[in-house]
Order: C-alpha cells, then structure tokens, then sequence
C-alpha cells in the first residue's frame, strides 16, 4: 500500500483586479499495488482533491465530486527486457517539458491506453498509446452495442519515446484534436533532449519540432510548422553552502498571422509547465494566454542548502516571440522558495512570487493587467 496526504495553503494575488484570495487545497490519495504471480502486477490509486469549505455542510454533503481513480492498470513482465502495461496510467518523461503529471496541481494528469518497455543495448524504447477524448456514443457501461455506431472521430495520441544516458529522442502524434477554436488538429512532434556535464559544469538542452494539419480559428486550412528550444547551463560551487546558479532560455515559437496558411504556435502537448516560464503559472498553456504569439524567458537561477533547507530564487524575463499590439515586453517575475524534509515521510515547502508587467502584460492578448502581482503559499506533505 502507498499513499499521500498534502496540504497546500496560498494566499493568490494572481488576478487583473488585484484583489487577494485565501485558498487551502487538500489532496489525499491511496494506492494498492498487487503481484498477481511472477510476471503480472496491478496497481489501483484512488485520488480525492478538494479545498477546504467546497462542502458548505459536511453533514449533508458527501458527494466527493473531484473522487476518481487516478490509476488503474495491469503490468506484465515476461522477461528483464519487456513490459506491458495497459490502463489509466502517469506519463513522465525527461523534464516533462511535453509529457508530464502535473504534480504540482491538486488534480494530476493520467492516460487511458496501453504502453510497452523495451530495454536493448542501453537504451529504454517507451511506445505509447491512448485515448483522450472518446466522442462516439458507446458508454462506459457498454450495455448496448447498436448505439456505437463510431460516427464521431476520437482524440488519441501515438508515440515513441527513447532514453538512454544522456539523451532523450522521441515522436509524438496527436490527433483529431480540438482546442479552443482550431479544430481537426492532426499534428506530429518530434526531437530530442540532451545532458552533459563536466565537472561542476552542467548543461541540458531540448529541441521540438511540430508540423501537421489543422482547421484554424478562421476556418482555413493551416499547415502548422512550429518549434521549442531550451538550452541551460549549470554550475555548483563549493563551500558549507553548497550555492548552484543557472542560466536558462526557453524559447516557444509563435504565429504572426492566423489569417494565412502556416500556423507557427508551438503547443507543449501534455507538459507539466509549471517548473518553467515562472511558478506563477501566468502562461500554462502558451498558444492560448500568449494568444498565439509565444514566449521566451530568460531565467536566472540561484540556490543555496543551509543546513537540511533548500533555498532557491527564480528571476524571469519574459517576452512575445512575435510583437503583439503592445509590443513584445511580457515583464519580470520573482520566484522565491523554501524547502526542508520535516521527518523521513513529511516535508514543508513555502514561496513567495511577484510579476510586473511591462507593455504586453497590460493589453490584450496576454491581458494581466497594470498592477504587481503576487502569490504565497505554504505546503506539507506526508507519504507512506
């Protein structure tokens, strides 16, 4: 058995008006994991995520409407080399920059399908299927089989991803998407992820490219060309401190014109965004809260460990890729983070963030307003 408990408490300033909010948000989750024999294992998790006073009686109120299983699935294993797994699953790759849970939110991500593991001459070959969306008229109870008739397309995503020391390739397809007003998104992904280091000298960089079909916001046939780069680099320094720095750039391309053929906004798939383009999470989903026009940040990273506490802070400057009616400056942000393991099984963590929009930020379509904004919290969680 496994399970969690968290408890994250934010006081969110994150709003045009600027007016803050006080928010407790619980998440609570129980695993059971089974070995059938030696080849098969099951794993069932049950995740209930709410905030406190959502009931506003908890004597007469026990619908859990955010209960669900969060995992599901049974994993066969006939040799060291080669596993299957089928069921609701996490996906969690490299830095998570295109596949990731999304830890971070109180309701996390899973895939219905199927993925299977291949291990040959150090490398780790993942192939990937599942269904996101399922439009026919076939229910989960399945008690009829005339009304599935399959007239309605299903959202589903195929790929490829291989890691070995150092490097990470993939493939990704994802198709008969709709998002916002583009429809009918048939759209592939594909690059690669690279590490190295020397010393105390560290470098990481990815590189994605998106190309496919798509119906665009006007109603005209696009053919998306698209990209996402990042390349940073790392340093550690010695002393009782153990003080790290960073220097970072992300780059997420954009479109300058939805009225013409090509569409040029990379979209980050199924990423856990919130590690990059500031903890605030002002931009999780790039395409729609840049209205298209992508983003770059420039971030500088610092961190120090006095004692069993990990302290870091985060400077961004973020920016359009392509200018919008304001202009390309988006604004600063100010990142600031404490951490520390309060037992084997507990740990707390708490920030502090601020944004000050420049030009961009003010007007639409990034649209935050004039004000500063800021963002708090305090958070504890317990594993078993």
């Amino acid at each position: 058995m496994s399970g969690e408990i968290r408890v994250r408490s934010e006081l969110d300033a994150r709003s045009a008006t600027g007016a803050p909010d006080q928010a407790t948000l619980l998440r609570a989750r129980l695993g059971i994991r089974a070995r059938l024999d030696p080849r098969t294992r099951a794993f069932v998790q049950i995740s209930d995520s709410r905030a406190f006073g959502d009931e506003t009686n908890t004597l007469t109120d026990a619908a859990a409407d955010l209960l669900d299983v969060h995992q599901a699935y049974v994993e066969w294993q006939p040799n060291a080399r080669w596993r299957l797994r089928a069921g609701r699953q996490e996906w969690a790759f490299a830095d998570e920059r295109l596949i990731g849970t999304v830890g971070w939110a109180n309701v996390t991500r899973a895939f219905d399908g199927l993925r299977t593991t291949l291990t040959a001459g150090g490398w780790v070959i993942d192939g990937l299927a599942a269904v996101l969306d399922e439009r026919d008229a076939v229910t989960a109870v399945g008690l009829d089989p005339r009304v599935n008739e399959g007239a309605a397309s299903d959202r589903t995503l195929y790929g490829v991803w291989a890691a070995r020391a150092g490097l990470d390739l993939f493939m990704i397809v994802d198709g008969a998407a709709t998002e916002g007003p583009i429809s009918r998104i048939d759209r592939w992904t594909v690059g690669g992820n690279v590490r190295a280091g020397a010393g105390p000298l560290q470098a990481s960089g990815t590189f994605a490219w998106q190309g496919g079909n798509q119906r665009g916001a006007l109603s005209n046939d696009q053919r998306i060309a698209a990209w996402l780069g990042s390349l940073a680099l790392s340093r550690g320094f010695a002393g009782a401190l153990k003080p790290l720095a960073r220097v970072q750039v992300d780059l997420v391309s954009g479109d300058a014109a939805a009225n013409d053929g090509t569409y040029g906004a990379f979209n980050t798939l199924y990423a856990t965004n919130h590690p990059f383009y500031g903890l605030m999470d002002l931009f999780l989903n790039v395409p729609a809260q840049t209205g298209g026009l992508g983003l770059m940040d420039a971030l500088v990273h610092g961190e120090v460990r006095p004692g069993v506490w990990a302290v870091s802070a985060d400077l961004h400057a973020l920016r359009l890729m392509e200018s919008g009616p304001a202009g390309d400056a988006i604004g600063t942000e100010l990142d600031i983070t404490a951490a520390r393991p309060l037992t084997p099984s507990l740990a707390l963590q708490g920030g502090y963030s601020a944004f000050a929009p420049s030009a961009a930020a003010r007007a639409a379509p990034v649209a935050l307003g004039d004000r500063v904004l800021h963002w708090a919290y305090l958070q504890v969680t317990a594993r078993f």
